[in-house]
């Protein structure tokens, strides 16, 4: 058998040219002299995120006045509304204003709920009403006037509190 004229061996044949390869991959894989290392496993993702937790109403929460209406929010983000329809019950079928002795009493009620919030605006849905055109049952978003202590929705000031005199009479 010839030998190397630089190494001084003899050529190597297929076969053991092939197991020295399959030798070099699996030792590049992880082959050492230590016992072998547990790899850590990844952890799968769940396949829905974890439930976020429920939105804050707060800044909207509490009892709200206007010019012939009045709102009250609670902190899980139900509301009821009701404003004056300025017809009389004595003339007009309901919705109207009912007189009880010498007070006229706000016609219109709706009630709903608040959905989401996003800094000073809230949106919802009014689910129940009584009188579509002044209180529209459907979609509904209330902003929070911090200056004002008014909250804007269905284009009418809902006045808290500290609300300056004129911003909703």
């Amino acid at each position: 058998m010839k030998t190397d004229r630089i190494t001084g061996r003899r050529p190597r044949t297929t076969p053991e040219v092939l197991a020295a390869v399959a030798i070099l991959a699996v030792c590049a894989v992880g082959c050492d002299s230590a016992s072998p290392r547990q790899h850590p496993t990844a952890t799968p993702k769940p396949s829905h995120s974890a439930p976020a937790s429920p939105p804050d109403f707060t800044l909207f929460a509490g009892d709200w006045h206007g010019h012939g209406n009045a709102m009250t929010v609670k902190t899980d983000g139900s509301f009821t509304m009701v404003k004056r329809t300025y017809k009389s019950c004595d003339q007009n079928p309901p919705p109207c204003d009912p007189n009880v002795g010498s007070q006229i009493n706000d016609g219109a009620q709706a009630s709903g709920r608040l959905d989401t919030v996003s800094g000073t605006v809230a949106t919802g849905v009014i689910t129940t009403t009584n009188d579509g055109p002044l209180l529209p049952a459907g979609p509904v978003t209330f902003t929070f006037d911090a200056a004002n202590d008014a909250i804007n929705a269905l284009r009418l000031n809902w006045c808290g509190p500290k609300a300056p005199s004129g911003i909703c009479y």
